[in-house]
């Protein structure tokens, strides 16, 4: 049978354009599931030498993509058939609230049928707009490169995020498209990646000097746009000849190293009760990158004093309309912002008094909890299986967490190991979105990017069971990609039934079944073992990590709340009482 994809001399076909565009950005590597809508795409990868991750369903492409955008911090491609188009909007929304640049690509019905009820015909646009930097119909098949470089430059520069391309069916299949713009019409570079840096502005720079010489106090709260700048390393130099403590806005990915002296944890007050600090005594809260949201209390106290001065350094005049709450705000490109208050050395180093108390703080609270990293015998608790982990992992190597109970112990086992001065490649996890069941998809996906690195995820049996879930584990089995995966199984769903323990007295419909979750696994083809005993886990996540393999540890863990869930609570019982 002849190739349908050959379009005749001068001509391309749509799924050739599109293959083509992708590849001019420097992209070997998209995610889909195939299907018979975006064929062309697939062939016309092919034939440009783009690696395919071929996942089990869209929404684990979305977030194959999504985990890989964070990691690298550069731009991925999920493409999706028009009825997958609805599978991927989870990581849509993921991706949206947590800044990761990816181009999703959705097929569309035949465009000569629309608002006709056309087969698989649906407003993919007007779906995602609300959560996507932008999202288009592609008018013209001639303008998929076109489109496809717009979506691109707005994806990748600040503020970094999702966008949504929407391309015809007909317009994919078309052989009838100019390979080449015409002679002596104005073109623009395929190839062209620039990531626009707005200057400081030195009248700006002079206010933070300012401040900073008045403060006696200081802190900095590192964010989104700090990591999304690539101006961690930036911030880390900066804080150390500063001596300004550093805390983390979120946990989904920490944005400066954690075991790094100026580096204080998470800015919490459950998880890292060292932050009560902040909220009684701050003089001066600069944040960078960051957006006054939930996880910061909105700017509000008792996490951030009223009597504070704050002020907020974002890339974008939008971001700064967000943090209206904020004293002053600077609007400029952090890596910038952040070598020029450097290299001005007007910057005074902060008394050490104030870091010592915090670090001491920081080290007090996590102190309670160290008789839990002590456990010989019995089912493991949830913090044991993070300090574990932690404490075997090298430099280079990632920790991804993901689920309720068991992501938030991670945290307090975090501020246990930070203190030991070890450092790892990253710890990722779900965004503030918190679509639990996104940690396969992550593990799974930074592994195939790092394949020098050791990825290891620990996640939750209720967490595994939500999609994509165990998909990404036959993705890792299909392609040899050797993550390992821990599952801590307690029967539960944890975090929401030990909220309906303390606020009714009762459970209902929150109970999980003990399932042997590693038979499952090895019965895939992944190296399976089952951890019953604490002292029994770091053999089998050693043996895990030694094995070119996929692995699956199945933890049998304690089902003990955690802070948060304490701190969540409270916060409702609160609320149905006002």
């Amino acid at each position: 049978m002849n190739d349908i994809s050959k379009a005749p001399e001068g001509k391309i076909a749509g799924g050739h354009m599109l293959a083509r565009a992708i590849k001019a950005k420097g992209i070997d590597r998209i995610f889909a599931l195939c299907g018979g809508f975006i064929n062309p795409a697939l062939i016309g990868c092919q034939d440009y030498d783009i690696d395919i991750v071929a996942a089990r369903s869209e929404m684990e492409a979305g977030f194959l993509a999504t985990a890989t955008a964070r990691m690298t911090r550069e731009v991925q491609v999920c493409l999706a058939e028009p009825s997958g188009f609805t599978n991927y909007v989870s990581a849509v929304a993921e991706a949206h609230f947590a800044g990761d640049p990816v181009i999703f690509i959705g097929i569309s019905g035949n465009s000569h049928n629309f608002d006709n009820h056309g087969f698989k015909e649906l407003p993919q646009a007007e779906v995602v707009k609300c959560m996507t930097k932008y999202s288009i119909e592609v008018n013209e098949p001639g303008r998929i490169g076109w489109f496809f470089d717009k979506a691109y430059d707005i994806a990748t520069n600040q503020p970094s995020g999702p966008v949504q391309l929407t391309i015809p069916t007909n317009f994919i299949f078309t052989k009838q498209i100019d390979a080449e713009p015409p002679k002596g019409a104005r073109d623009f570079d395929a190839s062209r990646r620039k990531i626009h840096r707005p200057y400081p502005n030195t009248e700006d720079l002079k206010l933070i000097e300012t401040a900073l010489q008045e403060a006696k106090k200081p802190a900095i709260v590192a964010g989104q746009g700090l990591w999304s700048s690539d101006a961690e390393k930036d911030l880390e130099e900066f804080s150390a000849a500063a001596n300004i403590p550093v805390f983390g806005a979120f946990t989904y990915v920490k944005a400066m190293n954690q075991s790094h002296p100026m580096a204080m944890g998470l800015l919490d007050y459950y998880q890292n009760t060292c932050s009560r600090l902040i909220g009684e005594e701050c003089d001066l809260l600069i944040l960078l990158g960051a957006k006054l949201d939930f996880p910061l209390n909105f700017g509000e106290a008792p996490l951030i004093n009223p009597d504070t001065r704050m002020i907020t350094v974002n890339a974008t005049a939008r971001e700064l309309s967000d943090n209206m709450l904020a004293d002053e705000r600077i609007c400029a490109d952090l890596k910038m912002f952040i070598q020029c208050l450097h290299k001005g050395g007007n910057v005074p180093v902060a008394d050490g008094t104030w870091v010592s108390r915090l670090r001491q703080s920081r080290s007090e609270s996590v102190s309670e909890y160290r008789q839990f990293l002590e456990q010989k015998d019995g089912r493991v608790h949830p913090m044991r299986i993070t300090y574990d982990t932690l404490m075997t992992l090298g430099e280079e190597d990632i920790l991804v967490l993901d689920g309720g109970d068991i992501a938030c112990w991670g945290e307090i086992a975090i501020n246990a190991w930070a203190m030991e001065g070890r450092k790892v490649g990253g710890i990722f996890a779900p965004g503030p979105w918190e679509q639990m069941g996104t940690g396969p998809a992550f593990a799974t996906a930074m592994q195939l990017a790092k394949p020098d690195s050791r990825v290891v995820l620990i996640t939750g049996d209720g967490s595994l069971g939500l999609a994509p879930g165990f998909t990404p584990m036959e993705t890792a089995i299909d392609r040899g990609i050797s993550v390992t995966m821990v599952v801590a199984n307690n029967a539960q769903w944890g975090m929401i039934q030990e909220q309906q323990k303390a606020m009714y007295g009762r459970i209902y419909a929150t109970k999980l079944r003990d399932v042997d979750y590693y038979k499952i696994f090895e019965s895939a083809g992944a190296h399976a073992q089952v951890v019953t005993e604490a002292d029994a886990y770091l053999p089998a996540l050693n043996k895990a990590m030694d094995t070119s393999d996929p692995a699956f540890i199945e933890v049998k863990s304690m089902p003990t709340p955690s802070p948060v869930t304490q701190g969540l609570i409270d916060m409702r019982v609160r609320t149905s009482i006002e």
